[in-house]
């Protein structure tokens, strides 16, 4: 005989916990909003596989791109158009095209908070849903973090003052600089971003227009509006923004910011040279992340799929608890960022001016 349980259906209490802790990562998240989005099976593995086709006449290699130099591109197709003129009646030979695997192990994040009984019955605020809104922008911002350290640590990268290496940056982020970037992604046939995981719940993209999109810390904000031709959000238009942190338009670059996307501290020239020094030695060296499609992955923080919410309240008795004396918040997710194909993407590494 049929009985109907507590955990026959999903629990309301959970349902709602999760979509709080949702709609309060949302403003957060930034980077999670773009690249390869990928929803690991349970019971599976614990690996996720990217799989892409190479460009006809591409090689998998690796190299290091720096300022003034793109020679030897990582990935370039070499397509000789001679190679393709057919014979009179002659068969070409057949070729065959290439994979390429990119492998990346989940891991568990999570995040717990603990609360007294007396809490949940007597206190004047309600603390166990404040805790839930914690859960959700804490653990959003970890999930960021994790695709910020992915990204930032891409090979191909270009230095603010055409110098050599992060310890000499002393000089703000240019257009010029911006086109050297662009120019390596052109050439290794990066195409420009054209989606984004749609706002919501549920997982599913939305199309926008195409740009290269450069993600910068918001410290960054004030050398970006001094780009020649820039154009601020407020004056698009028609012209709609790809995200709610968008600050404008340059060319082809659109740029989004974040405050969590941090400054190596102290890692640049002793010459501060007008930029910024949080610890008024060395200056502090930002990379401004340039991304076209598909150059990176991840298995987004998106659904119930994606996050498992714990609200165990005080008056739910068990072994542990059996006197009702203490609850639960909580949530955990299985995550991992990677980066697919590193000529599709480019790192600029400047100084900000010190305002």
């Amino acid at each position: 005989m049929a009985i109907q349980q507590y955990g026959t259906a999903l629990s309301r209490n959970l349902i709602r916990a999760a979509q709080g802790m949702l709609e309060h990562a949302q403003p957060i998240t930034v980077l999670g909003d773009f690249g390869t989005q990928r929803e690991m099976p349970q019971n599976q593995t614990d690996t996720l596989v990217f799989r892409r086709t190479l460009p006809f006449g591409a090689t998998p290699a690796g190299l290091t791109i720096t300022s003034g130099s793109y020679a030897g591109y990582i990935n370039a197709p070499n397509v000789n158009a001679p190679d393709f003129v057919l014979g009179e009646g002659v068969t070409p030979n057949a070729n065959t095209i290439s994979f390429q695997d990119i492998s990346v192990q989940l891991q568990q994040y999570g995040i717990l908070f603990k609360y007294s009984s007396k809490i949940e019955m007597l206190y004047e605020d309600d603390v166990p849903g404040e805790m839930q809104k914690l859960v959700g922008e804490t653990l959003a911002e970890v999930m960021e973090l994790v695709r910020y350290g992915v990204l930032k640590a891409g090979s191909v990268v270009q230095y603010a003052g055409n110098v050599s290496s992060r310890s000499l940056v002393n000089s703000p982020i240019t257009l010029n600089l911006l086109r050297k970037a662009a120019r390596v992604l052109e050439t290794n046939r990066a195409r420009r971003v054209t989606s984004r995981l749609a706002p919501g719940p549920n997982f599913n993209t939305r199309s926008v227009q195409p740009a290269f999109v450069v993600f910068v810390h918001t410290d960054m904000v004030s050398d970006v509006r001094n780009l020649p031709g820039f154009t601020r959000v407020e004056d698009y238009g028609t012209f709609k923004p790809i995200h709610d942190r968008e600050v404008g338009v340059c060319e082809d670059f659109r740029f989004v910011t974040s405050p969590l996307f941090r400054s190596f501290l102290a890692a640049g020239s002793a010459t501060l040279n007008g930029c910024l020094s949080v610890g008024n030695t060395n200056v502090d060296v930002y990379p401004a992340i340039i991304i076209g499609e598909d150059a990176w992955g991840q298995v987004a923080l998106k659904g119930m799929s994606a996050i498992r919410p714990i609200v165990l309240k005080a008056s739910q008795t068990n072994h542990a608890n059996p006197l009702g004396q203490f609850g639960y918040v909580g949530a955990s997710t299985w995550f991992a960022a990677v980066r697919l194909n590193e000529a599709w993407m480019a790192r600029v590494e400047a100084g900000v001016t010190n305002l």
